[in-house]
């Protein structure tokens, strides 16, 4: 009972209420293996009733808090941000912070993670700081998180390659849902190209050009590069080259039957070496080396 009580007091809650919320918490086992994937996760919580975070030195890992009800205070770079229903903290490594839950309390999900892609990839979505973030699905934010948590089921060693699929997808969808808490004028151009979107991951594995996707929303290719630039930070083949890469991936770890050149032609390029020119501008090694992460 002694080493009970500080952990509790640490926690603000008494025993009963913190043993309830570790329930809903998992710790993964990573091995030094897992640590050279591109994602992999440290730990997750879902449903859990946050208490004051005060990390005058920041936290060792990336992390991606959602708020689920209540209200929550962001003490960052001499800001005070209030933090609502549906917003996350997305927060860097080694950044000092505090975070206060409101008077009505502060319910969160939340998942701690790193990998040698994890910096490319906020930065290729567009978040390049630590900050409070809003997105179109928040839903879809905590279902992966508490899908990570289920994954205290698994074996252990199933455990660690579950996590890193499912954190790489839920990166992945910020791309096309993430609004900027400072960015309320997107939102409305983002429903705009948002059709346009949706034509380019259906058409993917096609030969498509920038007359098609600007015909998706009834303007001319001149607008559709213009807008599209604004509200996604990048040009429209840049996103769709992304989406085949990511496409390419996914075949790469589920579809070990096929060749690299099966998978290209499934990704829209017709080009092999093209193909792999991208891959490896993208992800930093080879098709090959990506699926021998996955074996």
């Amino acid at each position: 009972m002694n080493i009970i009580i500080p952990l509790v007091k640490l926690y603000n809650r008494n025993i009963f209420t913190y043993y309830k919320y570790m329930k809903n918490i998992f710790f993964f086992n990573v091995t030094a293996h897992e640590k050279n994937l591109p994602y992999f996760c440290y730990g997750a919580a879902a449903d859990y009733e946050q208490e004051d975070v005060i990390k005058p030195n920041g936290f060792q890992w990336f992390q991606i808090n959602i708020c689920l009800s209540g209200s929550g205070t962001l003490f960052l770079n001499n800001l005070e941000i209030q933090v609502k229903k549906g917003e996350c903290l997305i927060i860097y490594p080694n950044i000092p912070y505090k975070y206060i839950p409101g008077k009505d309390g502060l319910i969160v999900s939340w998942v701690s993670f790193d990998g040698f892609h994890v910096s490319s990839m906020l930065n290729f979505i567009g978040i390049k700081m630590s900050g409070v973030y809003k997105f179109l699905e928040p839903e879809f934010v905590s279902a992966s998180i508490k899908e990570m948590v289920n994954f205290g089921k698994l074996s252990i060693s199933d455990q660690g390659y579950a996590g890193s699929r499912v954190l790489y997808n839920l990166l992945l969808s910020f791309k096309e849902t993430l609004i900027s808490s400072s960015m309320g004028q997107n939102e409305s151009q983002y429903k705009k190209i948002k059709p346009a979107i949706d034509f380019m991951n259906v058409n993917l594995k096609k030969q498509i050009g920038i007359e098609d996707i600007a015909d998706s929303i009834n303007v001319t290719p001149q607008h559709f590069c213009l807008l599209f630039k604004s509200v996604m930070n990048q040009r429209p083949f840049e996103y769709l080259n992304s989406l085949r890469i990511n496409n390419a991936k996914n075949l790469l770890i589920h579809r070990k039957d096929l060749t690299i050149n099966q998978i290209a032609m499934m990704s829209g390029y017709i080009n092999h070496s093209y193909f792999c020119h991208l891959f490896k501008m993208q992800e930093r090694v080879t098709p090959n080396q990506f699926r021998l992460l996955y074996l």
